[in-house]
């Protein structure tokens, strides 16, 4: 048979995520037994151990299926955040990825805007492409801050969505408390306003804002959040919603039966109590950003101000060249061109250990590359082979 099957030309024509490079890819293509990886935001210490703890202890019930309802993880989650949040203001998902594919679907049909602010996390477009959407760009400012009355001028009667991932990936910034007053003010009611707060923990900025005051009044705001990060459970795939109840059960409809697995669920629910692995995660994040952006400010290379746990920066040179030298290093960093900053690199914050061998490998490809010059060549030996 000769003809095709038919493919959603939506589905066909979005983007493609890429994720970052992995330690035992790095480590066979190079040879190396000694690989670091400081590209995808992880948690340099690991998983919270009250959680591996738990999940170890969960492993004999795998023959059952997980509840769907989710009800204790999301007991323990409105506990957790407090802030007058119920269980009913809340939903799970697989990752926080998912609760964004699950919004998309809930709020877009073909045809209908959704206004997010490059450079950001490419998953928006993707998701606003594989339902038919249509993406509204509107750049973040020099600074790299959220232009309010730009975004506002751009809302249609067409606009359903507006992303507002704060602190932001791959800039670090954030929206303050002022700007997202005045978004909201301005914000008609036929659009829901996204807050990605996936790095919400490790900010220590003053003004950052509350978005959990819009939930509270029951504005059209839907509040995502991860346990990937600074619970250190990325690899279990844990996300999380909070929005007003109404919200919240229209997007229960969008999910999967059974989307978490009963050891995400018992690892998620061990991780909110481990209070020691969180402060000490937080920490090392809040004191090795600040001394990686010295270091990198001291080298010349324009770190953008971050209050998350990655730092992004312009080496000056090919940001994939650089990141090609730092791998044959044992280093694994992210060319920041995904996230629509195509000549800088990202860097998550590690040990510190992680971070001065970071430092180091830098300093030497930096050398290196202006030997070579700008192109990447020696004039007496021809092209550099990768």
């Amino acid at each position: 048979m000769s003809d095709k099957p038919h493919l959603n030309p939506h589905i066909a024509a979005a983007p493609v995520y890429t994720a970052g490079t992995s330690v035992e890819e790095v480590a066979a293509r190079y040879g190396l037994t000694d690989v670091i990886k400081m590209a995808s935001n992880e948690n340099a210490l690991g998983p919270s151990p009250k959680a591996v703890e738990a999940i170890a202890s969960a492993l004999t019930a795998l023959n059952f299926y997980p509840r769907v309802t989710d009800d204790k993880l999301r007991e323990r989650l409105a506990a957790h955040v407090g802030a007058g949040m119920t269980p009913d203001n809340f939903v799970t998902s697989n990752g926080g990825s998912e609760m964004l594919a699950m919004i998309a679907m809930g709020f877009l049909e073909e045809g209908e805007e959704a206004i997010f602010c490059p450079p950001t996390f490419l998953l928006y477009e993707i998701q606003v492409r594989r339902r038919g959407g249509q993406p509204v760009k509107v750049d973040l400012t020099p600074e790299y801050r959220y232009d309010v009355d730009a975004i506002l001028d751009a809302v249609t009667p067409s606009t359903r969505l507006i992303y507002i991932c704060s602190p932001n990936n791959p800039t670090g910034t954030i929206i303050t408390q002022e700007e997202a007053d005045r978004l909201m003010a301005g914000v008609p009611d036929h659009v829901v306003v996204v807050f990605d707060e996936a790095y919400i923990e490790f900010v220590d900025h003053d003004d950052h804002v509350d978005s959990l005051k819009y939930v509270r009044d029951g504005r059209h705001v839907i509040v995502v959040r991860t346990f990937s990060k600074i619970y250190g459970l990325a690899g279990l795939r844990v996300g999380y919603a909070i929005a007003p109840p109404e919200l919240a059960q229209y997007l229960w409809r969008c999910r999967q039966p059974f989307h978490l697995s009963t050891l995400a669920m018992t690892g998620a629910m061990a991780a909110l109590e481990d209070r020691e692995h969180v402060a000490r995660t937080r920490a090392i994040v809040i004191e090795g950003r600040k001394w990686l952006h010295h270091q990198l400010a001291e080298m010349g290379l324009d770190p953008v101000p971050s209050q998350s746990n990655f730092i992004v920066f312009r080496p000056g040179y090919s940001p994939q060249q650089v990141y090609e030298r730092l791998l044959q290093r044992g280093v694994v960093v992210r060319p920041a061109g995904p996230f629509y900053m195509p000549e800088h690199v990202r860097v998550t914050v590690g040990t510190p250990e992680q971070n001065e061998r970071f430092i180091a490998a830098l300093r030497e490809v930096l050398a290196e590359m202006e030997e070579l010059g700008e192109s990447g060549q020696k004039a007496e030996e021809g092209t550099l082979t990768l």
